[in-house]
């Protein structure tokens, strides 16, 4: 138990710290020095925002279902799990319960669902929803699992109040009510209605849209047949049978059904429009439009649909886009039904050619048809260029490469980003498959050439995208079903991918290769995390969920899993300054090769992989002088004297060197500055062995240090320094051994030295921050030189590395 507490203590101060830190940086004050603590007395406190608890009471085929929102008992952080990387917290600030049981569904054999209590779960997206500089929320309910009535989902509004917690916000609906955005209905019925409250639709989509279609800077929520649009007090309205096309509302249309939608600028005239690629067909005896078709039996394909933006999120619908309506012969099947006409299940808007006009991006559900319809086996999907005049029939098309699991392969979600840096937007591709069904799932990359092909680069930049090729290997879960968010999750300036699955993976963009981090913590078995950047700081935050089921109801409970856990960045931060102080303790290893500078001649140098040093020494064998210049990553200048008057050696170095430093931390960046600093060391000395040309020495040396003032660059948080001084001493060993060879002198000169001391190196900042680096004074050096005439030929093995250097000296 005391663990735990201790956990807590840190957990606490590191919040608070941080929080003061922030809020002082950049004065001076005239405040004692803080000494960051690594305990303290206070515990974790609930900060959630609680609401009153509400129901949604419904009436299935089968009987009364309520669903309950609420918020959760409170479980502290230490309760659940957390790495090294993320905690989770404000655990149960949504807790959706529902009350009521399905017989079960059959109706798709590779989705079979047995008898039980529905299930819940939710999509959340970032949403700005009071132009403020915090991250709000909305989230969109779904539920399990039968198709023949499917529960009502609502969309809930969350406002950020500034430090990182939600509060639940009807007053951001102009009717104060949250409204239903799916279900409420069967969707395998054939009944008829399309003014439905909870939107005409039919069945789960990936294409639920957050982003800003009036352009007021407030986010607007799009879904096939549903509409909502800020008004000019900010407040969600439901537009849909105003702003959308007759199309989603007809009756001869019944339920609309697309897989995926994708937003963008389609017609370059600056706002957001948005493509749905649908696959469906009318009712039976109708037309495409309403018309009674004269073939009392047969029904009409209703068109892929561009919806164009006015700018005021008013949207008509253009069908200029290739439709595929012919029907192919197959030798297989699939979970009894054909696959006899290929169709898209996701799909993406970019300007892939650069000429200002919107294109449009397919991926295919059934790559294995793919060659009946004119394209290569397999591939993956195709791409349709706007003509300028919003025609994407036009053009020659260009096809992507082959789909990764070939004929088995179903492309269910596209992203578009130019993750080469080549100026022409790339795609990127998750695909899963059919047998075994949604098991496995892969990323492909297709770089775009220039708008002229696309080529799959996959296996070059991405080398652990096969990861989940062969299923998941840590659950029974599907990894299948996916949406990708192209975020900045690691803050660097460039793009990574989010894969939102039953296993979230973030694929990290490294410059040239993408690089797989998929260590996330959860409550429950899966590990379904939506990323929404809740502090704005270090990595991407997720808002993830445990459910749990008994005989006839099921809680799904939503929480924030936050980077990085207090206690680790308490931790990160505590090094701040330890690059900087090793850069200024290893400067003063260059007195250790000063104390060799008079083996031979007047002019002596040594140089390693951090400084070469050039001087000139004087004197006789009881007294000597010695001064120069250091060059390099270190660059300085030295000068000192010795004495002998009988036994012990005394002698003095002064320096006075600039470097620059690197300092790397996990979470706040690697940082980088100028250090200038000064070292005054004092060495007596004992010659143990003084032989012929063979010399051993015992030392000890005090050294004390001055450090100018300096601010650190790069960091996701600079600290300024002050001036600062601190002292050490240390023992050393020297030996040296001189030697001729026909014309050759040479020298083999070597080292060592450690100080024993703890604690002994303090710098503090002009916020009065102390700091205690963990630097260890330890260096070790051996050396060889060889001259002959004025020229050299030097061999170096030092704490900085290996070096070998050859040059000319002149001997005054």
């Amino acid at each position: 138990m005391k663990n735990k507490h201790n956990y807590l203590l840190r957990t606490s101060v590191c919040c608070f710290f941080i929080i003061q830190l922030i809020g002082c940086s950049g004065g001076g004050s005239s405040k004692a020095p803080t000494i960051i603590p690594q305990e303290a007395t206070q515990q974790e406190t609930d900060q959630r925002i609680p609401f009153e608890a509400f129901a949604n009471e419904m009436v299935s085929p089968w009987g009364d279902v309520t669903a309950t929102y609420s918020t959760s008992v409170y479980f502290a952080s230490s309760y659940w799990p957390s790495n090294d990387k993320y905690k989770i917290v404000d655990y149960g600030f949504l807790e959706v319960t529902t009350e009521g049981t399905h017989p079960g569904d059959s109706y798709n054999p590779d989705e079979i669902s047995y008898a039980g209590p529905y299930s819940n779960n939710a999509q959340w997206f970032e949403a700005n929803l009071n132009n403020d500089e915090h991250v709000d929320l909305i989230y969109v309910g779904n539920n399990c699992c039968n198709r023949n009535y499917v529960l009502e989902d609502l969309m809930f509004t969350f406002i950020n109040d500034g430090n990182g917690h939600y509060a639940l916000s009807p007053e951001m609906f102009n009717d104060g009510i949250f409204p239903c955005v799916q279900g409420g209905r069967s969707w395998l019925s054939d009944e008829i209605d399309t003014m439905h409250p909870c939107g005409n639709q039919q069945d789960y989509t990936n294409g639920k849209i957050v982003a800003d279609f009036n352009g007021d800077g407030i986010s607007d929520y799009y879904d096939t047949s549903i509409l909502f649009l800020s008004d000019g007090e900010g407040k969600l309205e439901n537009l849909s049978h105003t702003n959308l096309p007759d199309l989603f509302f007809n009756d001869a249309h019944g339920q609309i059904f697309a897989h995926d939608a994708h937003y963008g600028d389609l017609d370059g005239d600056g706002d957001l429009d948005i493509f749905v690629p649908i696959v469906d067909s009318t009712v039976t005896g109708f037309k495409f439009g309403g018309a009674v078709d004269e073939c009392s039996g047969c029904t009409q394909p209703i068109p892929f649909t561009a919806l164009i933006n006015d700018g005021s999120g008013f949207f008509t619908a253009n069908h200029n886009i290739p439709q595929f309506t012919e029907w192919v012969e197959v030798d297989y099947d699939n979970w009894g039904n054909n696959i006899d006409n290929i169709w898209p299940t996701t799909a993406a808007i970019g300007d892939f050619d650069n000429d200002g006009h919107g294109d449009i991006a397919l991926g295919w559900f059934n790559p294995i048809i793919a060659d009946r319809y004119g394209f290569s086996k397999n591939s993956a999907g195709v791409v349709y260029f706007n003509n300028g005049n919003n025609d994407w029939t036009q053009r020659e098309s260009i096809e992507l490469p082959t789909n990764f699991f070939e004929a088995n392969g179903n492309a269910n979600d596209m992203e578009v980003f130019d993750f080469n840096n080549d100026g022409y937007l790339d795609i990127v591709l998750a695909s899963t498959i059919h047998e075994p069904y949604y098991n496995s799932r892969v990323i492909q990359f297709f770089q775009n050439e220039q708008g002229k092909n696309f080529i799959d680069v996959t296996a070059a930049i991405s080398p652990d995208h096969a990861k989940y090729a062969d299923g998941n290997p840590y659950s029974s879960w599907w990894v299948g079903q996916g949406k990708m968010h192209i975020r900045d999750y690691d803050h660097d300036g460039d793009l990574d991918i989010i894969d939102v699955s039953t296993r979230t993976s973030v694929f990290v963009n490294n410059g040239n290769t993408f690089e797989l981090y998929d260590d996330f913590v959860d409550a429950d078995e899966d590990v379904l995390l939506w990323p929404v950047e809740i502090d704005g700081d270090h990595h991407y935050d997720f808002i993830g969920s445990n459910q749990t089921c008994a005989e006839t109801t099921c809680t799904t409970s939503f929480y924030q899993l936050l980077d990085p856990p207090a206690e680790s960045l308490l931790a990160d931060f505590l090094t701040k300054a330890d690059g900087f102080l090793q850069a200024v303790t290893q400067s003063t290893y260059l007195t250790d090769h000063l104390k060799h500078s008079n083996v031979f001649t007047n002019v002596f140098s040594y140089t390693n992989n951090k400084a070469s040093i050039l001087g000139y020494s004087a004197g006789s064998n009881n007294l000597s002088f010695t001064s120069g210049k250091v060059s390099g990553l270190m660059a300085g200048n030295f000068i000192g004297f010795s004495m002998q008057p009988g036994h012990l050696k005394i002698g003095l170095i002064a320096t006075d060197i600039s470097t620059i430093a690197n300092n790397e931390t996990r979470w706040f960046g690697n940082n980088r500055a100028e250090l200038r600093s000064k070292n005054y060391e004092t060495y007596f000395e004992a010659p143990l062995i003084t032989i012929n040309n063979i010399h051993f020495a015992l030392g000890h040396a005090f050294s004390h240090v001055k450090i100018d003032q300096f601010t650190e660059e790069g960091s996701q948080l600079n600290l300024t320094f002050r001036a600062n001084e601190f002292n050490f001493n240390s023992s050393y060993i020297r030996f040296g051994y001189e030697f001729s060879f026909l014309r050759l002198r040479g020298s083999i000169n070597g080292g060592f030295r450690e100080s024993n001391q703890s604690n002994l190196l303090m710098v503090d900042t002009v916020d009065n921050l102390t700091f205690y680096p963990s630097n260890k004074i330890k260096n070790q050096y051996l050396s060889m030189m060889l001259t002959r005439d004025i020229f050299y030929f030097q061999i170096v093995k030092d704490t900085f590395g290996e070096k070998v250097a050859t040059g000319f000296q002149i001997n005054l």
